[in-house]
C-alpha cells in the first residue's frame, strides 16, 4: 500500500513537471533525471529513521515548486531558433526571385511571364513551408520511416526511368499536372535520408543466424543498398546524380565511423563505376567531351566551348556594377536556367558575385558549426550528407 501511494505521489509531481516542457522526445530522459534525484533524497532521509510517507512528501517539497522546475527544465530544452541560418537562407531565396526576375524582364519578349517569375515564387512558398515544417517538427522520428522512404524511392525511381516524362530522349520527369519534377535528380537526398536512419540504427543480430546469412545481410546493408540505387540512377544517364549520392554516402560513412574497408569499397565503387560508364556510355562521353572542353577554354569557341567563351565575356563585361536590372545579353545562352551565375554578374556587377560566394562560404562554414553540436548519430549522419551535397 506504501509503495502504491509512494508511485502515485511520484507520479503526480512528474506529471505536473512534464507538462511545462514544450519538448516531449525529453520527457524521458527529464522524467529518469528527476526520479534519481528523487530516489538519492528519499534514502537518505529513510537511513536517518523518517518514515516513509514523510520522506516522500519532504523529498517532493525539497525538490520545489514543479511548474516552477518545468519552466527551467523547458528553457534549458527548448527548440533554439538560429537566426543567421534563416537570415542567409532568406537573402539566397531574393537573391534568386531578383535574378529570375531580372531574366524574366530580359527574355519577356520570348517567354511568357509565368513561365519563369511566377513559377519561381511558387517554388519559393512551397519550399519555405516545408523549411518551416520540417523545422517544427521532430526529425528523429523520422528514422522509424527511414525503410519505407528508401523502397518507395527505389519503386519512384523504376517508374520514372519507365515512364516519365523524356527529356532529351531520357525518362527522368514526373509529371503532376502541369509541374514536371525531375525526380532522378531528387533521389538521391530521398535516399540518403532513408540511408542516415538504415545506417545510425544497430540492425539486431538474431543468435542462431548462420555465417553466410549474416555475412549476405552485412553486405547487403553496407554495399548493396547504396548499390541498387546508384544502378538505376545510372541507369537514367545521370553520371552527375550518381556522384552527389555516392560523395554523400561517403560523408555519412566518415561521419558514423563506419570501418574502413566499407569507406574504400564505396570509393572503389565511385572510380570503377565513373572510368565504365565515361567509356562504354555515348552520353557520358559527351559529357567527358565536355570536360576535356573546360580544361581547354580556349580551343573551339564557337563549339564545344560555346558556352563558357559567352559566360566569360558575360562576366568580363560587367565590371564592378553591371549593366543594370534585365539587361539583355542575347548571346548567353539558357541564362534563366543552367547559366544564372554569370547572368547575375553581368546585371549586377563583380560586387554582386563576391557578395554571393562569401555568402555561400559564410553558409557553410555556419553549418558546419551546427553540425558539430549535433550528438545524436542519426542528426548527424543526416546534416553531414546533406551538407555535403549542397557543398558539392
Amino acid at each position: 500500500m506504501m509503495q502504491l501511494k509512494y508511485e502515485e505521489n511520484i507520479r503526480e509531481f512528474l506529471k505536473q513537471v512534464l507538462s511545462h516542457i514544450r519538448a516531449k522526445e525529453v520527457h524521458r530522459e527529464v522524467r529518469m533525471e528527476l526520479e534519481s534525484h528523487l530516489q538519492d533524497i528519499i534514502e537518505e532521509k529513510l537511513s536517518r529513521g523518517i518514515a516513509l510517507n514523510t520522506a516522500i512528501q519532504e523529498a517532493i517539497s525539497q525538490m520545489g515548486a514543479p511548474e516552477l522546475i518545468g519552466a527551467q527544465f523547458h528553457k534549458v530544452h527548448r527548440p533554439r531558433t538560429d537566426w543567421k541560418l534563416l537570415a542567409l537562407m532568406a537573402v539566397f531565396m531574393l537573391f534568386g526571385l531578383v535574378a529570375v526576375f531580372a531574366a524574366q524582364v530580359s527574355l519577356s519578349e520570348r517567354i511568357p511571364f509565368n513561365q519563369i517569375g511566377m513559377t519561381q515564387v511558387i517554388y519559393t512558398c512551397v519550399g519555405v513551408v516545408l523549411m518551416l515544417t520540417i523545422g517544427f517538427a521532430n526529425y528523429q522520428k523520422m528514422a522509424k520511416y527511414s525503410w519505407t522512404l528508401y523502397v518507395g524511392t527505389l519503386l519512384l525511381l523504376l517508374y520514372t526511368i519507365n515512364t516519365g516524362a523524356r527529356v532529351n530522349g531520357l525518362h527522368s520527369y514526373l509529371q503532376f499536372g502541369a509541374i514536371p519534377i525531375n525526380f532522378v535528380s531528387l533521389s538521391p537526398y530521398f535516399i540518403l535520408l532513408s540511408l542516415a536512419g538504415i545506417w545510425s540504427t544497430s540492425s539486431k543480430v538474431k543468435s542462431n543466424e548462420s555465417f553466410i546469412r549474416s555475412m549476405a545481410r552485412k553486405v547487403w546493408i553496407n554495399f548493396g543498398i547504396v548499390l541498387l540505387p546508384s544502378m538505376i540512377i545510372l541507369k537514367a544517364h545521370s553520371i552527375v546524380d550518381f556522384v552527389i549520392l555516392i560523395v554523400g554516402c561517403m560523408v555519412m560513412l566518415l561521419v558514423l565511423k563506419t570501418k574502413r574497408r566499407i569507406f574504400l569499397t564505396h570509393i572503389s565503387l565511385l572510380f570503377a563505376t565513373i572510368l565504365f560508364v565515361l567509356f562504354k556510355e555515348t552520353y557520358i562521353s559527351y559529357r567527358l567531351m565536355r570536360l576535356t572542353a573546360f580544361l581547354n577554354p580556349s580551343d573551339d569557341p564557337l563549339g564545344t566551348n560555346y558556352v563558357l567563351t559567352q559566360s566569360k565575356k558575360a562576366i568580363e563585361s560587367a565590371g564592378w556594377w553591371g549593366h543594370g536590372f534585365g539587361s539583355s545579353f542575347t548571346t548567353l545562352p539558357e541564362f534563366h536556367s543552367t547559366m544564372m551565375f554569370p547572368f547575375l554578374i553581368y546585371c549586377f556587377g563583380w560586387l554582386a558575385g563576391i557578395l554571393i560566394l562569401m555568402l555561400v562560404i559564410l553558409f557553410i562554414f555556419h553549418s558546419l558549426q551546427i553540425s558539430k553540436k549535433v550528438h545524436d548519430p542519426y542528426g548527424k549522419a543526416l546534416i553531414s550528407s546533406l551538407l555535403a551535397l549542397f557543398v558539392i
